[in-house]
């Protein structure tokens, strides 16, 4: 599923789409990086048990909001330390400093998929590790027109921790039609059409407008879809850009989860008339169909030359399917008992 990050360097270099499409794939979100640990203990060799330790349950809660909307963060299980190493994978020591009583470090963390949806589900905690579709982001620096990729406020966005999420983020390349739109003073004041150009050219399902005030005290933020406009606003006595991005970030993750979040409790079946254009088609839809977690079940009803019927055992919501579906580029078409499932009209198109 798409989820490139495209560094506004990219841009100050006048890299273009070639770029973007040999970026590297999306990271793991069952991954957490960056945790730093702290101990002093009676020795280093003891410091550092210790402060593995500590950082675990660190790593347990970022993973834990990675995937839950805010709402259900007071229902965070509590887990022991056994119950801990049972969730992870692996783990990866960088920068350590140790003396004969302290031990310094940054870890990151490798949780174990199966383990963790397995906590989850027990626990009956609604939780989306469906990425979204790309959000492009065009960082504003207030006062001054259009978008600059290298002010301090877009230079900000090339963090990785903001690559870590359920969104992907993408900064707009400023070249030939692009150049001129991302120059345009009203930014802030467009709509989903106007974004047109961009959002073909990033393939993107939202745009992000966030204008900073030069001291990073205060940002507005407009999301634009084909939906509407919605606006946020966010103020500091203190900031900095790189937390202005991760406040931004964190409320695109929380608007995504919070839509897509699925109760695995909650289960239903619906019948989709499926619609393809030969053979190669439909083995495309039915391997893309078994990539959805939403589904648990698949079963083909009716097939024939151009068209098959099944019915769709599924977790969460239709409308939770649907936005599943789409990442996987099928298309689910229609309402309660009239379903049509097909290729969504990027990917056919792309098809060989």
């Amino acid at each position: 599923m798409p989820g490139l990050f495209v560094l506004v360097l990219s841009a100050a270099l006048g890299l273009g789409a070639a770029s973007a499409a040999a970026a590297p794939a999306p990271p793991d979100l069952f991954t957490i990086s960056g945790i730093k640990i702290d101990a002093t203990a009676e020795s280093a060799t003891a410091a550092r048990d210790v402060a593995m330790a500590e950082g675990r349950p660190l790593a347990w809660t970022r993973l834990f909001r990675r995937f839950t909307a805010s709402a259900n963060w007071s229902r965070q299980p509590q887990l022991t330390d056994n119950a801990l190493l049972r969730l992870l994978r692996s783990f990866e020591v960088a920068n350590e400093r140790r003396s004969t009583t302290r031990y310094l470090a940054d870890v990151t963390y490798r949780f174990n998929p199966a383990a963790v949806r397995a906590l989850f589900r027990q626990s009956g905690i609604a939780y989306t590790e469906t990425r979204s579709r790309p959000a492009l982001v065009i960082p504003v620096t207030a006062g001054k027109p259009g978008f600059d990729p290298v002010s301090p406020w877009a230079m900000a966005w090339s963090a990785d921790s903001l690559q870590q999420g359920v969104v992907p983020f993408v900064l707009p390349v400023p070249e030939g039609e692009a150049a001129a739109l991302l120059a345009r003073p009203d930014l802030a004041q467009m709509d989903w059409a106007a974004f047109g150009p961009l959002v073909q050219r990033h393939n993107v399902g939202q745009v992000i407008v966030a204008v900073a005030s030069e001291d990073a005290k205060t940002v507005q933020l407009i999301e634009v879809t084909a939906a509407g406009r919605r606006p946020f606003s966010f103020a500091y006595a203190q900031s900095s850009f790189a937390a202005d991005a991760e406040a931004v970030a964190e409320r695109a993750y929380e608007t995504w989860k919070t839509r897509n979040a699925v109760n695995f409790a909650t289960r239903a079946t619906l019948t989709a008339d499926v619609q393809f254009d030969s053979l190669d088609d439909w083995a495309k839809i039915r391997a893309q169909l078994g990539a959805v977690r939403a589904i648990s079940d698949v079963d083909v009803v009716g097939l024939a030359l151009n068209e098959a019927e099944i019915n769709l055992t599924y977790f969460g919501r239709a409308e939770q399917l649907r936005d599943a579906l789409a990442q996987e580029d099928l298309e689910l078409i229609g309402a309660t008992g009239q379903y049509t499932l097909q290729l969504s009209r990027k990917s056919a198109a792309n098809a060989p």
